[in-house]
């Protein structure tokens, strides 16, 4: 079984293209190590992340994520057991996204802002699932 974690983050500075590059090469070099996949979304300074691997291993990374200077306000939306990872295909995909984008992939069109977007995101499990299904339509194309 893999295990499964989504949550986001606010970024505790302005994340320039250079920032983002760097913090991909990291996670995508360090996931390689660790057997770890997933998608990581930066919003408006919000990452919005999906790791998927071995359970001690993602959540040991979750714990490093936590303590991580470049994140504060993290959040938890999903964590459990999957019968396969959904973004297998990258040790970490990247999307760079509107606030818009994200209701859209969320079911919440026309949605007032991020933080009420992700709100109800955390309050309904079926928002989730939707919005990680989405993201990865979105690779996909």
């Amino acid at each position: 079984m893999t295990y499964q974690i989504i949550y986001s983050s606010e970024a505790t500075s302005a994340m320039s293209v250079s920032d983002l590059e760097q913090i991909l090469a990291d996670a995508r070099s360090g996931n390689e190590a660790r057997a770890v996949t997933g998608v990581l979304v930066y919003v408006d300074g919000v990452f919005l992340q999906i790791l998927e691997g071995n359970k001690d291993t993602v959540l040991g990374l979750m714990r490093h994520i936590a303590a991580d200077s470049r994140h504060a306000a993290v959040k938890v939306f999903h964590e459990a057991e999957v019968d396969e990872p959904m973004f297998g295909n990258w040790r970490m995909a990247f999307l760079s996204a509107t606030p818009a984008q994200m209701a859209v992939w969320a079911g919440l069109e026309g949605a007032a802002s991020l933080e009420s977007i992700l709100e109800e995101v955390r309050r309904s499990p079926q928002r989730v699932s939707h919005v990680a299904a989405n993201i990865l339509k979105a690779l996909a194309a």
